[in-house]
């Protein structure tokens, strides 16, 4: 039977940044700025049901602070209105999805690079960071729309020592709050003109402890801050808003978590004295579960995508979260006899913390999670340029079986290998965190 097109998610106003430091300029198409020129491909892309629409080239290297190796990077990206947006090193660039013409651009400010980028929005407002060389240090409130800067601000931030790289804030927006955490600061700003709201450190949250944050992770209506003390750890529950705490829970002596996995629900990474992933209730804190690697058998995989060289800030991860269960990609395996290696995802459920499901029926190569809706996982794999075109797919929720909704061209192979994939109405957009085995900085395919 023929599968059902992927319905069109909810607009949520999830859209792109800037960079700080007042300098708003359209760019000119090949105006000679580290920007590419997108490439239409059209209908030339080797078969399959998606075709290549086109193609933007990474930049050319520039001369920077940062290395060779990581001037590629992508800090975040977002479909925004008719247009997707790559937020990088060097600024930031806005292509329409319908020719890969450029939609508007603005640069880096000379001296200074992004950094650091939230990776959601609210209504069509974002915050981004920025600084020079040795310390990021500016935040800066973004109109994606419009691609223009709301408002700018500093916030005390550490400056690099020798050739250590460039330590960047945890950076996020919850609600209508930009929430920034610089090593023992917290601070809330208001997403909608920057003023700060409230201001706190570590110490102050738990004094008398010997505490200090080590991750902050915020969604919605919650701030969770994790920290390290000197007797243990503790996991704490905070307004965005107001910066008051709203649950605390202490950990055992001797046991740290290393990070948030989620901030909603807040799942923690495992860490010292705790081999487990702990699932929290997001109103009281309590641990209401948990999991370890390997789960039943089945190795998981949480490495970020996005780490860097030359920058050390916030790990983005490779899951989603819907009202029961959390997924994850299972320990990528190299596939015989081919350049590829091949995942599969598993079904958490965070009442408990077991093992509900790990899909079943991909194609051998690594597989990319797209989004929850109301017909199941959105999925995409990626293929190879020679053999296994990539697939676009959806699991079900109740059983993790797959089911092939359009197969993309060989030429798209890889493309979706460490990259962030979305869709829209058919509408197939890739865009990688780093340049390593893609082509494109960003591929479109319909």
């Amino acid at each position: 039977p023929a599968v059902a097109p992927p319905a069109a998610p909810r607009r949520r106003g999830r859209l792109a940044l800037l960079l700080a430091g007042g300098l708003v300029a359209v760019l000119a198409v090949g105006a000679g700025t580290a920007y590419g020129v997108s490439r239409l491909v059209g209908g030339g892309s080797g078969g399959g049901d998606l075709k290549i629409a086109w193609q933007l080239p990474f930049p050319e290297r520039q001369e920077s602070g940062l290395t060779t190796f990581d001037q590629h990077d992508m800090f975040a990206t977002w479909l925004v209105g008719e247009n997707v947006v790559r937020a990088q090193a060097d600024g930031m660039l806005a292509y329409r999805l319908s020719d890969g013409g450029q939609a508007w651009g603005v640069p880096a400010p000379d001296g200074t690079s992004l950094c650091v980028a939230a990776q959601a929005a609210t209504e069509g407002r974002t915050a981004v960071a920025a600084g020079s060389d040795n310390s990021c240090n500016t935040v800066a409130g973004i109109d994606l729309n419009s691609g223009k800067l709301a408002w700018r601000a500093k916030f005390p931030a550490p400056v690099r020592e020798g050739r250590d790289p460039l330590t960047a804030p945890d950076l996020a927006v919850a609600g209508q709050q930009v929430v920034v955490r610089s090593e023992d600061t917290l601070i809330g700003l208001s997403l909608t003109d920057g003023r700060q709201l409230w201001r706190t450190t570590g110490k102050k949250l738990l004094p008398d402890r010997g505490c200090g944050f080590k991750d902050m992770r915020a969604a919605d209506d919650l701030v969770v801050v994790t920290y390290g003390c000197s007797l243990g750890g503790e996991v704490d529950g905070l307004d965005p808003a107001t910066g008051k705490v709203r649950w605390r829970q202490r950990l055992s002596e001797g046991q740290l978590v290393d990070g948030m996995l989620t901030a909603q629900p807040p799942v923690g990474l495992p860490g010292l004295g705790r081999e487990a992933y702990s699932i929290r209730d997001p109103r009281t804190g309590k641990e209401v579960g948990s999991f370890t690697d390997p789960l039943d058998g089945i190795r998981l995989w949480d490495v970020p995508p996005n780490r860097s060289n030359a920058i050390d800030g916030p790990d983005v991860y490779e899951c989603l979260v819907d009202q029961e269960n959390l997924y994850l990609p299972t320990f990528p395996e190299q596939v015989k006899g081919t350049p590829r290696s091949a995942d599969q995802i598993v079904a958490i459920d965070l009442a408990t913390g077991r093992k509900r499901w790990v899909s079943s029926g991909h194609s051998a190569s690594k597989v990319q999670l797209i989004r929850r809706d109301e017909q199941g996982v959105l999925a995409w794999e990626s293929g190879d340029r020679t053999k296994l075109r990539p697939r676009l797919v959806r699991i079900d929720p109740a059983t993790g079986k797959v089911s092939v909704i359009a197969e993309g061209p060989l030429a798209a192979g890889f493309e979706g290998e460490e990259a962030r994939v979305m869709e829209r109405d058919g509408v197939v957009v890739i865009v990688p965190w780093k340049n390593v085995a893609a082509k494109g900085s960003i591929t479109v395919l319909r």
